[in-house]
């Protein structure tokens, strides 16, 4: 298909649309089923290697509030993350300086996460003031790459030192899903990656509030 080619062709050769154009719906629909069929078998996946054996908090909080769980995942989520993970991606000043503002709000008992992403904004903001145009490729791959390893905080006590081996597993999803967001907010805008983002979790977030059964969890 052709957007899967513009796909391949961003990634080796990153580029920015500006001024953004909306994104057409085929193409969100696309998009949509591609990280769908991508992410979904790799979830049955996960829970055949044994990823249930650590606990994950977002299941805790849908025992305890359904709603919330449902606000935070399909609202709240997208309109945090998207700012602090792709808006610095157009390299500016003004969007680096956002995107290392919002970065406080993940900030949690596991910090060095949190601690990365930071270095990384300031290293990119140092660079830019000098003058010094950092590669869009690397910076794509490295904000998706974090964006999965904050989202390691969603798992109760890992210990890091003792299953280090499982975090490249943990956090594919994320970072696959952050590629796709990448090339969404160049292309066509914040507004859509953060619309995107939220379609995404609603997917999957309103099924697990209707129908699961929490006690079963």
């Amino acid at each position: 298909m052709e957007l899967l080619s513009y796909l391949k062709s961003f990634f080796k050769n990153p580029t920015i649309n500006e001024p953004y154009t909306p994104l057409p719906w085929k193409d969100f629909v696309v998009l949509l089923v591609l990280v769908l069929i991508t992410i979904i078998p790799y979830s049955f996946f996960l829970e055949f290697l044994g990823i249930d054996q650590f606990d994950h908090k977002l299941l805790d909080l849908l025992k305890k509030n359904k709603w919330l769980f449902a606000f935070l995942g399909v609202f709240l989520a997208p309109l945090i993350e998207e700012p602090i993970f792709r808006l610095h991606l157009d390299l500016k000043k003004s969007s680096l300086w956002w995107s290392l503002g919002l970065s406080i709000l993940v900030i949690s008992e596991l910090w060095y996460p949190a601690a990365l992403l930071m270095i990384y904004l300031i290293l990119l903001l140092i660079m830019v003031y000098r003058g010094v145009q950092p590669n869009r490729k690397y910076v794509i791959f490295i904000s998706a790459a974090l964006f999965g390893l904050v989202h390691m905080i969603n798992y109760t006590g890992f210990d890091f030192g003792k299953y280090y081996y499982w975090v490249p597993f943990l956090v594919a999803i994320q970072f696959f899903l952050g590629l796709i967001l990448s090339y969404i907010r160049l292309k066509h805008g914040i507004k859509w990656a953060i619309i995107f983002h939220g379609t995404y979790n609603a997917i999957l977030v309103i099924p697990a509030v209707y129908f699961l059964d929490p006690n079963s969890l």
